[in-house]
């Protein structure tokens, strides 16, 4: 657990909705939260009152807004509401009750929720492990270690792994010169074992795909250029009418596969590896507590982007996204989707900051079924991201964010990492189009 804020949990709620109001707050009290509630401190309709939750609005460090009907016709909750936007709060809606049309204000409707109808327990977990996510994201901006570039195994080699850095593995003053000398030693070695490996290799055909590259390297693409693995290549003006293509071009104009990868070869041309193994076809990713998972190798840029699909097993925690630049520096930038728990939230960086954005649609996830991702690079430095349940294209998650025109033309990478749980990828798609619809 992070280190709890000071500041308390504002709850919204309808008075009909007081038995659910206090599941939540002993809930949350129990894991060590403070939680401001009106009716235990105030007398309503006062203008003490009035002034008082506006003040606590203000205080809160999140606000949780119960929704039913009831909820949804109070005049004070969509003052809360309003409130919380005003003083740019962080709201995490639950809904309790009622459907969604009968439940959910127009301000929330865009917003992704908890559902407590089901099983109110699995609500409270899922609740619990959003909020401390965002107080992880918001105080140390370290839950999600970045990938550290390692030597891999075996058949696999990599060639260009996104660039990040750990602090904490900075050599203390007593041993550096030490150190130092070993990796001297260390880097002679390696050069003799590369000559010698590269004169040995010369004298072995490369056979297969027409590709002029070796299976086992990549080139990195420039902001000029960007070079396409050929796993499967289609024609240009191919438009393919999968229902993946169909749910694309619902957003994008003229989508063309340009590649596809079906995770047939075992030695994953085009993919650098920390953890991952491919097994009959899918790309499977076991999470660890580094944070370890796979990229592709190869850059994007405006005009491009992926489509893959995917699938888990019970209580993953995962995230999928593109990012350009150094973890921890000013010219970081993420833009994905972050999973935990059966909750999907918005996950990117701009620099070291973690900026929050509100999914619109809704879409429940569950293991053991499939699901679609799409991530475009717009024009003019902006990023599209659409999720959607393989089996109803029409449920779905969507959001869209603009880093700013001068942030047009960065080239980003694809990710995938995972510390919990087992992920399961397949039918990886690079796609082009001509622009947004």
């Amino acid at each position: 657990m992070p280190i709890l804020p000071a500041n308390p949990i504002f709850i919204s709620y309808s008075r009909r909705d007081d038995e659910t109001m206090r599941k939540i707050a002993f809930f949350l009290r129990d894991h060590g939260f403070k939680v401001w509630v009106d009716n235990e401190k105030l007398i309503p309709g006062t203008a003490a009152w009035e002034e008082s939750i506006e003040d606590a609005i203000k205080n809160a460090f999140v606000v949780i807004v119960i929704l039913s009907p009831d909820s949804k016709n109070s005049e004070w909750v969509r003052r809360e509401i309003t409130y919380s936007d005003q003083f740019q709060k962080r709201v995490f809606p639950i809904l309790v009750r009622g459907t969604e049309d009968m439940s959910l204000p127009i301000r929330l409707v865009t917003r992704q929720y908890v559902d407590f109808r089901k099983d109110e327990d699995e609500g409270l977990n899922a609740l619990l492990s959003a909020i401390t996510f965002y107080i992880e994201e918001k105080q140390t901006l370290e839950m999600k270690r970045p990938f550290i570039k390692k030597g891999t195994t075996g058949a696999r080699s990599s060639t260009s792994a996104p660039a990040f850095e750990s602090e904490s593995r900075r050599p203390s003053n007593v041993w550096i010169i030490s150190a130092g000398i070993l990796m001297v030693i260390c880097i002679i070695g390696i050069g003799m074992a590369w000559i010698g490996y590269r004169l040995y290799s010369l004298s072995i055909p490369i056979t297969g795909s027409a590709s002029t590259a070796s299976p086992f390297t990549t080139d990195v693409p420039t902001k000029e250029s960007s070079s396409i693995s050929t796993n499967t290549a289609f024609p240009t003006s191919s438009n393919l009418s999968a229902p993946e293509i169909d749910v694309a071009s619902e957003f994008l104009n003229d989508v063309r596969v340009v590649n596809l990868d079906t995770f047939d070869d075992p030695g994953g041309d085009g993919w650098g590896f920390q953890i991952g193994d491919i097994n009959d076809g899918v790309l499977e990713i076991i999470g660890n507590e580094n944070w370890d998972g796979v990229w592709r190798k190869r850059e994007f840029l405006a005009g491009e982007g992926v489509i893959t699909d995917f699938s888990f097993s019970e209580s993953p925690t995962f995230t999928i996204h593109l990012n350009y630049g150094g973890y921890d520096t000013d010219q970081y930038r993420r833009f994905g989707i972050y999973f935990e728990n059966g909750f999907p939230m918005v996950d990117g960086y701009e620099g070291r900051e973690f900026v929050w954005g509100d999914f619109s649609g809704n879409l429940n996830f569950e293991p053991g079924m499939t699901y679609s991702i799409l991530i475009a690079v717009l024009p003019g430095g902006e990023l599209l991201e659409v999720t959607w349940d393989l089996s109803n294209p029409a449920s779905r998650l969507e959001y869209r964010k603009s880093f700013g025109e001068d942030q047009a033309g960065l080239a980003w990478t694809f990710l995938i990492q995972a510390v919990n749980g087992i992920l399961y990828i397949d039918n990886f798609r690079e796609i082009q189009f001509g622009g947004l619809k």
